[in-house]
């Protein structure tokens, strides 16, 4: 979204060049003697002597911090003239919880006041349940007189669908809204029809959730098996065969505590089919809650509960023996899917979400994945939550990421997802380095709980219809890798029936939980692990950033292919280079270009209200604190860039490219103002994660 004025601006930055060439004879010689040490300095990017910036002034913009940052800044800049006191150190690191609060409060003052009622806005007053009770205004004329100014006349939405959702709301509404009766305009465009994205969270499923009434009957008596097949004794009973004679004691005392009814010798595959038991006559005597409930939903939740109606599970049937029970699929004959040499795009946090997708499909990325969901989160019925595992119709192979501790709650929602939702893998999370996550025994904890890891793979696996993958580090410390342990553990899970392996693709990151991005990845420890996991694949992952790289890795290792994580938040266009197999010198106009896809996509995505706004700015930022690192082809002295190497201080060949260069925050937020317009005056912003972090 960008108005005319804007739209000079950034055009005016593109043809402009404030900072001229520097001409080697015109440096100094301190100048050209610091130029030849940058070179030979480890780590460091060779920029061209032409564009290095001698002259830069360190400085740090206080223009978006909070008074309480700012009032640290001043008083550290006071200490530092005075040479009797020590100066306070004042470090801004994106990890720290402070982001949040200030994120929220910033955008919660820019929300208007006078919220509309639903029904208002959608035109149907008459529909409203509350009527003068409603805590929603439903005075449209009083709105229409306080309403915002338009931050821009063209409405993306309406200008390609002929149809804007948020009407009146919308913060670009002056092409749809009527000014004086505010009714909202649409027009049928016959050539470009609106694609919804989809997994919607279901009001009826919602329902369920905050109720605690869902039904878990199938993924409990699995839990229950699983608990009790996979445990100590059993484990030790299958790595070291004991005499028959304490084999059958074992069992006789075994069988006295079994309260589950089934055998030891049952695997997990054959008690899917007899897990959920269901009484037919007590269940056709008993008013279904759902059947009440769905009457009274809205129309339009209920077409999309109707269109993700849950997939039935398969039960053995009394009566009538049906196609069902005679062509069943088993729980391991899944919809394969070749991973085989696969452009991967990691799951990544925050940054990894919808719009930023799209972009990378545009660019040639084969396999996407949603953003870590958290377990005990879903089975609460959190709405941010469930925001994470929503896919757009573009995203052929899509997969959602799990991250939890317990078979219990892994397995309940594995239940959920595969009744309620679209998606082609679930990727378990043994990979995330979080303290806050790692203390609660889920991501990298997982790897040394192997008990309990097992239970949580062998059930989720018996569970669903889908592949299941496993993201990894090499281990917890530094120097004492496990990934290769935890990887010939699963390789030996097999079902009874078909030898078909529990886990279908590993995804390997070649540092451990210690070392997060401190050093680069360990490629021949991946390689090692890559020759183990044979014939399950296994994709490596780390410092991918060049078609060089991806190639390099690909064809000196055993690796099935590369998952590229950090390299795609920097340059997304990286996927379209190992396809073609070129460096793509990209200019500033055109990956200036690709901030205004993404700002529309948000805006599709989050709303074009002003809170839909808001978030497409901070999701935008958030980018931005990884996109800043690019450096332009052309710039550079020696080409393949390495993704660790820092650079000096530099400017670009236009005014634009020097702007999506630079480090200072406030920088960013003009770069979001060219796109979304002026922020308001208390606008603050943090980055969420430190992403100057090159080694």
């Amino acid at each position: 979204m960008m108005s005319s004025n804007e739209e000079i601006q950034s055009s005016i930055l593109f043809q402009r060049i404030t900072h001229p060439i520097n001409e080697r004879s015109k440096l100094t010689e301190e100048q050209l003697n610091k130029y030849e040490t940058w070179k030979i300095q480890p780590g460091m990017a060779q920029i061209k002597l032409e564009f290095i910036d001698f002259d830069h002034e360190v400085r740090l913009s206080i223009e978006h911090l909070n008074e309480k940052d700012k009032k640290l800044i001043i008083e550290t800049n006071n200490n530092e003239t005075n040479d009797s006191i020590e100066p306070k150190k004042k470090k801004f690191k994106g990890q720290n919880r402070k982001h949040l609060e200030i994120n929220a409060r910033s955008s919660s003052s820019n929300i208007n006041d006078h919220q509309l009622c639903f029904f208002v806005v959608r035109g149907g007053l008459e529909n409203c349940p509350y009527q003068s009770n409603c805590k929603h205004s439903h005075d449209l004329t009083s709105y229409l007189s306080r309403r915002p100014i338009d931050l821009d006349s063209y409405c993306y939405m309406f200008d390609v669908y002929g149809k804007c959702s948020y009407g009146i709301l919308c913060r670009f509404g002056q092409s749809h809204i009527d000014s004086i009766t505010g009714h909202n305009k649409n027009i049928l465009h016959l050539n470009q029809n609106y694609i919804e994205s989809l997994n919607k969270y279901p009001p009826l499923l919602k329902h369920l959730l905050r109720r605690k009434k869902y039904d878990y009957k199938l993924s409990d008596h699995i839990i229950k098996i699983a608990n009790k097949q996979i445990t100590k004794v059993n484990i030790a009973k299958r790595n070291n065969p004991i005499n028959d004679d304490e084999n059958k004691i074992n069992e006789k005392q075994h069988d006295n505590n079994n309260d589950i009814g089934e055998k030891d010798d049952r695997s997990l595959v054959d008690i899917y089919y007899s897990a959920l038991q269901i009484d037919n006559n007590q269940n056709q005597n008993k008013p279904s809650e759902n059947e009440h409930l769905q009457t009274e939903l809205d129309a339009n939740d209920g077409e999309q509960q109707q269109r993700q109606s849950s997939r039935p599970v398969p039960f053995r049937t009394l009566g009538i023996i049906t196609d069902v029970d005679m062509i069943r699929l088993k729980p391991r004959e899944k919809i394969r899917i070749d991973f085989n040499r696969r452009l991967y795009l990691a799951p990544l946090t925050t940054a990894g979400n919808l719009p930023f997708r799209r972009i990378c499909k545009e660019y040639g990325c084969e396999i996407t994945c949603g953003e870590m969901a958290m377990t005990t989160s879903l089975l609460q019925g959190q709405m941010s939550e469930f925001a994470l595992l929503r896919r757009h119709p573009s995203e052929t192979i899509f997969g959602i990421q799990l991250c939890g501790s317990f078979v219990d709650t892994m397995t309940r929602t594995v239940q959920l997802l595969e009744e309620n939702f679209d998606y082609d893998f679930i990727d378990l999370n043994c990979a995330c380095p979080i303290d806050l996550v790692y203390k609660k025994g889920a991501g990298c904890a997982l790897t040394r709980r192997t008990i309990d890891f097992e239970r949580i793979c062998r059930s989720v696996s018996c569970l669903s219809t889908h592949p299941i993958t496993i993201k990894l580090r090499t281990g917890i410390m530094t120097g004492e890798n496990n990934a290769h342990d935890i990887i010939s553990l699963a390789k030996s899970w097999k079902t009874e029936y078909d030898e078909n392996h529990v886990i279908d693709l590993f995804t390997l990151h070649g540092r451990s939980k210690e070392m997060r991005y401190s050093k680069s990845a360990d490629w021949n420890y991946i390689d090692e692990c890559a020759k183990l996991s044979n014939p399950i694949p296994l994709y490596g992952v780390g410092d991918i950033y060049s078609f060089e790289d991806y190639y390099q890795r690909l064809n000196e290792t055993n690796v099935s292919g590369c998952m590229i994580a950090r390299g795609a938040l920097i340059k997304p266009w990286l996927f379209t280079e190992i396809k073609e197999q070129r460096t793509w010198d990209i200019s500033a106009n055109e990956r200036f270009d690709m901030l205004k896809r993404y700002t529309n996509y948000g805006l599709e995505h989050w709303g074009s209200d002003q809170a839909g706004v808001d978030k497409t700015r901070r999701f935008l930022l958030e980018w931005i604190s990884f996109l800043y690192r690019y450096i332009p082809v052309g710039l550079l002295e020696r080409l393949p860039h390495r993704l660790n190497e820092r650079p000096p201080y530099f400017f670009g060949r236009n005014d634009l490219e020097t702007l999506m260069s630079s480090k200072l925050c406030s920088d960013w937020v003009k770069l979001t103002e060219l796109l979304l317009g002026k922020v308001s005056s208390d606008f603050q912003f943090l980055p969420k994660h430190k992403a100057n972090a090159y080694g």
